[in-house]
């Protein structure tokens, strides 16, 4: 690596918290990206260069999986065509592309590669708003005039993303042995799953049949791709639906129709529907994790010249972490944490007792409890809460939580309690076109429709009564699922 190594960071960031995570103020977040990149520029004009090299490129899953992150087809539009031609490991870039690529990082808008030039020139953007940027020579000018734009420089003595520091398992070519044992696997099988995973997370999916078909593809892959071969797909629907609703594991549901190829992740795909039986589609389940990837072969694409130089990095991002995290629980677990916001939209966000479950946690106003309440007696900021997870939503990253699951239902202890005819105290509190509302238990609220407010027609239920009005009514039904109580005040009063 270079002799010589700046962290840069936002002058304008909050301080940190007690996670060591810098943050930006959203609107604030844009302008700082244009910082960013201008000076990771300014360092490569000083050090005399014009293009630099893309290394361990990402799609998507280095910062988050989930779909409010990315944007622009993952912060690569307008940089590359949009089958991403030119986004691959080893590929030259000039530095009007490099200035995109890196406020698109900075923006955790998907994508994520290490940029690095002669000399041992390198940009490396983290997940915490910094960049690191390596030379060969101390370049003070740099360094002042990314103080100027309002960052912070301050010299290090290695970037966390070093590529010595990288996690690298052993890589099979993929030269003519590895194609011949392909075509004897396609005469074994009938046919056979290729999968080309051209940047990280990102695939191209092929079925070759013959062995012509073999050699065929082996022409037209992504310089230095990685490869797995995987049996072939099946038509049987039903079994892979099967697989689908019981999601025990992180895979990927790739489809074949005529035409083309699509895949999607299983935590993703509707558990209710069912895949099409028709001719011409075939299914299969690729594992995502890497304990659970089991291919029939696999291998990384040489350079023409036969030279390995790829070096895929199995480092798990963050990212990958959540995901398994997020795997590992299950709807009806109950779990602790901290609220971390204050009311956002309908809910509050929070952090789970897990290093990887910060801001995950999301409570609803309906699900903080049975009775009415305000947001500050039951989730003010930085309040520990225990609740029940109602479910788990891998495309938002976002496990949906209760409290008053964990809480004795009050509207069943009330249909135990009470049979219909009874008489009960009451208390009105709120009149609508339709009826009035009377609270005849702590939480539990019933409608008298105007029908049963009186004897006599009653056109407006201020006719008969007023908000806060104790009155007593008869207790005429309870419909448990839809929540709702059916009162008469009429027949109170008859008695």
């Amino acid at each position: 690596m270079a002799p010589f190594a700046y962290r840069l960071r936002a002058v304008a960031a909050d301080a940190e918290g007690g996670d060591g995570r810098t943050t930006l103020a959203y609107n604030t977040r844009e302008s700082a990206a244009n910082m960013w990149a201008a000076a990771a520029i300014g360092f490569a004009l000083d050090a005399g260069l014009t293009h630099l090299t893309i290394d361990n490129p990402v799609k998507n899953g280095f910062f988050s999986y989930s779909v409010r992150s990315g944007r622009g087809h993952h912060g690569l539009d307008g940089l590359f065509p949009y089958d991403l031609s030119g986004y691959h490991d080893g590929a030259t870039i000039h530095l009007g592309t490099t200035m995109g690529l890196v406020r698109a990082m900075v923006l955790g808008e998907g994508t994520w590669c290490r940029l690095v030039g002669d000399g041992g020139f390198f940009i490396h953007v983290g997940t915490r708003y910094d960049v690191y940027i390596g030379t060969a020579v101390e370049h003070q000018e740099a360094a002042s005039r990314a103080r100027t734009l309002g960052l912070d420089v301050d010299r290090v003595e290695q970037s966390p993303y070093d590529p010595a520091l990288d996690q690298v398992d052993e890589q099979r070519p993929a030269d003519d042995e590895f194609w011949h044992e392909v075509a004897q696997l396609v005469d074994e099988h009938g046919g056979v799953l290729v999968e080309e995973q051209y940047i990280r997370n990102a695939y191209k999916w092929h079925r070759p049949t013959t062995p012509t078909e073999v050699e065929e593809l082996r022409a037209r892959l992504t310089p230095r791709a990685r490869l797995a071969v995987w049996p072939d797909l099946t038509e049987d629907a039903g079994t892979v639906s099967a697989a689908i609703v019981r999601q025990d594991r992180l895979q990927l549901l790739v489809e074949q129709w005529p035409g083309g190829f699509h895949e999607e992740r299983v935590a993703d795909y509707p558990t209710g529907a069912r895949l099409k039986d028709e001719p011409g589609r075939r299914y299969a389940l690729v594992p995502l994790e890497p304990a659970d990837r089991a291919p029939l072969a696999s291998a990384v694409l040489p350079d023409p010249d036969g030279e390995l130089r790829a070096r895929w990095r199995t480092d798990r991002s963050r990212a990958d972490e959540l995901r398994s995290y997020l795997a590992s629980l299950r709807v009806g677990d109950t779990v602790t944490g901290v609220v971390s916001s204050g009311l956002c939209d309908i809910a509050v966000h929070v952090d789970l007792d897990d290093d990887l479950g910060r801001g995950i946690g999301w409570l609803r106003v309906p699900e903080m409890s049975w009775k009415r309440v305000e947001l500050d007696d039951v989730a003010p900021i930085g309040r520990e809460i225990r609740a029940q997870i109602l479910s788990v939503d891998f495309a938002w990253e976002q496990v949906s939580l209760s409290i008053k699951a964990l809480q004795p239902d009050p509207w069943r202890g009330f249909a135990a309690a009470h049979t219909p005819g009874e008489a009960l105290p009451g208390e009105v509190t709120k009149l609508v076109p339709f009826g009035a509302f009377v609270r005849v238990a702590p939480g539990i609220e019933g409608l008298v429709p105007l029908a049963e407010l009186a004897d006599h027609n009653v056109t407006e239920p201020e006719e008969v009564v007023s908000e806060n009005d104790d009155v007593r009514v008869v207790f005429l039904g309870i419909d448990l699922e839809r929540r709702r109580i059916t009162l008469s005040l009429r027949q109170a009063t008859g008695d």
